[in-house]
Order: C-alpha cells, then sequence, then structure tokens
C-alpha cells in the first residue's frame, strides 16, 4: 500500500489565472522538480488549456522530458541552469530557451548564432541575489558594449527578487531598480523579474513577464493561504496515507525506535504506511497533529522509512487496516511546517516517487 496524492488540477488553473490577472496578463509558470512535487506533465497541459505558454524548469533534463511529451504544443521551455559548453545542439534541436548566466556562456551562445542557426535566450543579471546571472562587473561590461546584445534574438532580460515575501524590505525596490537601470541601455528587450512574492509586490515589480511557482499551488512559503487581488488561493491537494495494521498496548510501553515516547495509558494505536522516504521526514513530527472524527491523533514515536506510529486512542468510530485517512490538506500544512526548520518548497518537492498522483 502506497501514499496518495489527490491533486486537482482545477485549482491549480484557478490559482495560475488568478496570478496571470494580478500580472497583468503576463504570468508564466515555474514548474522545476515535478512541478514542485505534483507532476509537471499534467500540471503544464492544465497551464497551457488556461493560456499559459511560457514555462521554466530547473535543468536541460526536465526541459527535455517536457518538450518530449509536449510535443504539439506551441510553447518556450526557459531552463534556469545556464548554456553549458557541449549543449548548443541540444537546445537548438529540442526548441528549448537556455538562460544566460554569465559572460562566457553569452559569448558561446552568440558565437554558436553566428555560424549556425539561431537561438533565442534570456539574459539573467545579478541585482542582489549573488547566486546566477552577470555580476557587476560583466554588467558593465555589457552596457559598454552594447552590441554585444545584438547577436542573439532576447527574450527577456530577467533577475531573480531575494526577499519579495517580505514586503518592507527595501532590497525589493533597489532590484526594481537595478534591473530598470540596465534596460535602459537596452529598452526594445523585455524585462522579467517577479516570483510569486514579486506579484503580491505590485504591478509596478510585474513589468513584461512574471514567473510564479508556488503560488500555483496557492500558498507561500510558510504554507499558508495566499491572497491574491481579494481572491484567496488554494491548496490543490490532499496526501492521504494508509492504516498498514491496528495494535492495542498497555501503559508504559516504548513506541517505534529508542521508546522516545511511553504510552501514557492503555492505547490503541494505527501503524501508518508513509514515512521519509516518501517525504514525511522526521523534522514534521512536533506539530503533526491529525483531526480524525473530530479528535486530535498524535504521532508516538519515531518517523521511520516506511511507517509511524499514530494514537487513535480517543476514536471511537471503527477504523481498520488498508483504511486511509488524510495526512496532509489546506486545513494543517502551515500547523505542520510550523518550527519544523522546513518550509513549503521542501515539503511538497519531498513526495516520493512511492506517492501514488491520482488527479481530478
Amino acid at each position: 500500500m502506497h501514499g496518495l496524492l489527490k491533486i486537482s488540477l482545477e485549482k491549480i488553473k484557478s490559482n495560475w489565472l488568478a496570478l496571470n490577472e494580478a500580472s497583468n496578463g503576463k504570468a508564466a509558470a515555474v514548474i522545476k522538480a515535478n512541478s514542485y512535487g505534483l507532476g509537471m506533465i499534467e500540471t503544464v497541459k492544465t497551464l497551457i488549456d488556461a493560456g499559459c505558454n511560457y514555462f521554466y524548469v530547473a535543468t536541460i533534463t526536465e526541459a527535455i522530458n517536457l518538450r518530449q511529451k509536449i510535443t504539439s504544443r506551441n510553447i518556450s521551455i526557459a531552463v534556469f541552469e545556464g548554456f553549458f559548453e557541449g549543449h548548443e545542439l541540444i537546445y537548438f534541436e529540442n526548441k528549448l530557451t537556455p538562460i544566460i548566466n554569465n559572460l562566457e556562456q553569452l559569448k558561446r551562445i552568440n558565437n554558436f548564432n553566428i555560424q549556425t542557426k539561431k537561438l533565442s535566450a534570456i539574459l539573467n543579471i545579478d541585482t542582489g541575489m549573488n547566486r546566477l546571472g552577470l555580476n557587476s562587473e560583466e554588467i558593465s561590461i555589457v552596457e559598454k558594449n552594447k552590441d554585444i546584445l545584438y547577436i542573439t534574438k532576447w527574450d527577456f532580460i530577467m533577475s531573480h527578487l531575494t526577499s519579495s515575501s517580505n514586503y518592507k524590505n527595501a532590497s525589493n525596490k533597489k532590484q526594481l531598480d537595478n534591473i530598470i537601470k540596465f534596460s535602459n541601455f537596452f529598452p526594445h528587450i523585455k524585462l522579467s523579474l517577479a516570483n510569486t512574492g514579486g506579484i503580491k509586490l505590485g504591478t509596478k515589480f510585474c513589468l513584461d513577464q512574471t514567473r510564479p511557482g508556488i503560488g500555483l499551488y496557492g500558498i507561500n512559503n510558510e504554507g499558508k493561504n495566499l491572497r491574491i487581488m481579494s481572491k484567496d488561493l488554494v491548496l490543490p491537494f490532499e496526501l492521504y496515507a494508509p492504516i498498514l495494521q491496528i495494535r492495542n498496548v498497555n501503559k508504559n510501553e516504548p513506541i517505534s525506535y529508542d521508546g522516545i515516547d511511553i504510552t501514557k495509558r492503555k492505547s490503541k494505536l494505527a501503524t501508518i504506511g508513509i514515512g521519509y522516504a516518501d517525504g514525511w521526514i522526521r523534522l514534521l513530527k512536533p506539530n503533526s497533529s491529525f483531526l480524525l472524527y473530530k479528535n486530535n491523533c498524535n504521532i508516538l514515536g519515531k518517523i521511520t522509512m516506511d511507517s509511524f506510529v499514530l494514537d487513535i486512542t480517543n476514536i471511537k468510530e471503527t477504523l481498520k487496516e488498508g483504511d486511509y485517512f488524510c495526512l496532509l490538506d489546506n486545513s494543517n500544512i502551515s500547523n505542520i511546517i510550523k518550527n519544523s526548520g522546513i518550509i513549503s518548497y521542501e515539503l511538497l518537492t519531498l513526495f516520493g516517487n512511492r506517492i501514488i498522483r491520482e488527479y481530478n
């Protein structure tokens, strides 16, 4: 028996439509890491039907997989990792858009476009993240040698906000000013800056394209529901787990590895068939309380690779081996994440391959 993710594609679509409206109709979608664990191909097909035609992935492998599965669709697929030597023809043959992260990559794509066929790209400039993108010295070189950007066709000049989840952070305005300042040298190229948090910062951050990611799933990094233009976005999935065994245990009995929890009463315990190999990691235990038939049930003992133990003593209704119950949904995700040391991005992308994904 396996964990089960019930995923509503209609809710993902609804979330993107709200984000797109707030982006002045210019939203793309970031669907890297298998669309944050929820299924890249299914998500992309749904968003194409909603009107999205520009998608971002992390690696060339993700991009090739997407292009092979969506062969009949007229979409753009941009790759964050960069434009590496030896990948030139792969990008061209698969109609992929490389994101250029340094001067060496810029020279490489220009040489490719001079010698071979045209390949469009995105130029990434670093406005404060210090992660990927042209650094300040490289930016200055490009500004002084503007012709270097007239060989390749550029879809966008992009950058990435460091602190968009905190609308009071002064770095947001500084980064916006930096990308606009650079753009003044190249007014013919469109701009892309805002992620989900950037969309919430307001229209001036949306520029010519936004790149929502976690917002497709209705939540922020704390698992709390996002509100966009007076509309509450929603978590589009529920995670269910199977009961593998039910047992009665006496008072003062140790539970699971190292006996970190001791029963305080005669207890009825259910062994649940999901564990850290499925993404339900041990850090989640402290806040993992589940409401079953209006009763809170807590984890006893450690979360292990394939299972954990749940105290169901207060449940009067009949539960049996093989039953499934809802482990995670919109009602408890923020509480489970709270004080765990992880963020919603991690939780979603941790969902393992053993978990069955069911779409409706």
